[in-house]
């Protein structure tokens, strides 16, 4: 058994270690951000200058108003990073002042999630994640002093984690999950992930599958805990039957969340499905609604006459480009097949669950790495099916020919969806007892 000095020179050489990750880090960070900030510009100036009136925040400068606001009550601080992160969760933050009585602070990174968070409202302030860099996630870190800070998903930020830890916040993590993909990577840098790791006090992950990766890459298992997906946990809204078309002559498809490169491989298929069924309407709904004029030229090619849904009048259309933010749910109240985008391109998918929880059949594509428990879920318990582009005209075309095929599709996936909530309670109770202790 090794001596108490052994042991304290071995922690005192992985602090070490540790510094010098986080040294090297910073100064990678430090070399890269006007690479990162260039790439901004060119390739996502239109999406960022949306929240450019945010910019000081990015940088750790709150407004006077937020400072004197987190001198008051006790917060909690989650981070998240896109709107579809921070949809997923919405349940989960509702909960937080319910049961704890603390003030709920939400960053985020997109600028789309900025904009539906704070008009949402449903939690006390929302901020843009500060960029991650020592003196900027500090001067945040001290202004707020939370009691907690939570990362969701797979946000390991390291200064982020580390300045709140030490402006006395436990760090936790919720709704935890590391993909096959990434696993593979992280298995690469094995080594120096303990920096990162050490900053966490508790992990509150999906699946046993995902604790297993965690572990694997050096977690402790004392702090793993598996307590289910929070993207369950969303409102099951009553589906009209008036929203589901009886008329076979008239039905809607909806293409959620579809990605670059998406809708030139489906529109062909779509506009083929639209001859044999003159009534068929299809609804886009792109995933960036920045790509709008591109998609509308990509219709205008194929002779595709497409309606925005933002000029109110598109009833009567047989082509709809869903041109507004954080109302998906809309769409899909409207769809008698969903099909979910982000699957029939390498981008590992988007949400299946929103169509699912609102009784509606689900196709995807083969590219679900992102969400594989959830489709893996649906397509095992009949509320969704997984096809490639070749297989998608034939699944569509049977779907929309029996209604009540499409009707038992759908009661199969709402149900996949409400025995599996649970998670934001067990997550809570966790959270709970972490800052109690």
């Amino acid at each position: 058994m090794p001596s108490s000095e052994t042991q304290h020179a071995s922690r005192d050489a992985l602090h070490l270690k540790n510094r010098w990750i986080f040294r090297i880090y910073n100064l990678l960070v430090l070399v890269a951000l006007p690479f990162i900030l260039l790439g901004i510009l060119v390739r996502w100036r239109k999406r960022f200058a949306r929240g450019m009136e945010r910019w000081r925040e990015r940088w750790g400068h709150l407004s006077a108003d937020k400072q004197a606001k987190f001198r008051e009550g006790h917060w909690w601080w989650v981070h998240a990073v896109s709107l579809g992160e921070v949809k997923s969760i919405e349940v989960f933050l509702k909960q937080i002042p319910k049961q704890t009585g603390a003030k709920v602070l939400l960053s985020v990174v997109t600028p789309e999630a900025l904009a539906w968070a704070v008009d949402q409202q449903f939690v006390d302030e929302v901020i843009a994640a500060p960029i991650d860099l020592p003196w900027v996630v500090r001067r945040v870190a001290r202004t707020v002093k939370p009691r907690l800070f939570v990362s969701v998903e797979s946000e390991f930020w390291p200064n982020l984690l580390r300045e709140a830890g030490r402006a006395g916040a436990k760090v936790a993590l919720v709704n935890g999950r590391i993909s096959a993909h990434s696993y593979g990577r992280y298995k690469c840098i094995k080594g120096i992930l303990p920096a990162v790791w050490e900053c966490f006090d508790l992990m509150a992950v999906r699946q046993h599958e995902d604790a297993s990766r965690f572990t694997d890459l050096g977690v402790s298992q004392r702090l793993v805990h598996v307590t289910g997906n929070l993207k369950y946990d969303l409102p099951l809204p009553q589906r009209s039957n008036s929203l589901s078309s009886h008329d076979p002559s008239r039905l809607t498809i909806v293409v959620g969340s579809s990605r670059e490169g998406e809708e030139k491989e489906l529109l062909p298929i779509l506009e083929r499905l639209r001859l044999r069924y003159p009534g068929l309407r299809v609804i886009w709904a792109p995933r960036h609604i920045d790509r709008l004029h591109d998609l509308e030229s990509l219709f205008a090619s194929q002779s595709v006459n497409c309606v925005r849904k933002s000029t109110g009048s598109f009833s009567d259309a047989s082509s709809v480009l869903w041109d507004t933010m954080g109302d998906l749910l809309d769409a899909y109240a409207r769809a008698d097949v969903a099909i979910v985008g982000g699957s029939f391109v390498p981008n590992g998918g988007q949400n299946p669950l929103e169509p699912a929880a609102m009784s509606v059949p689900v196709v995807f594509g083969p590219s679900m790495e992102n969400f594989h428990g959830i489709a893996e879920v649906l397509v095992q318990q009949g509320g969704a099916r997984q096809v490639t582009i070749p297989e998608l005209e034939r699944c569509l075309g049977d779907l929309l020919e029996s209604r009540d095929e499409r009707q038992a599709m759908g009661r199969r996936a709402r149900q996949a969806v409400e025995s599996r909530q649970g998670a934001s309670q067990r997550s809570l109770a966790l959270l709970k007892g972490l800052v109690d202790a």
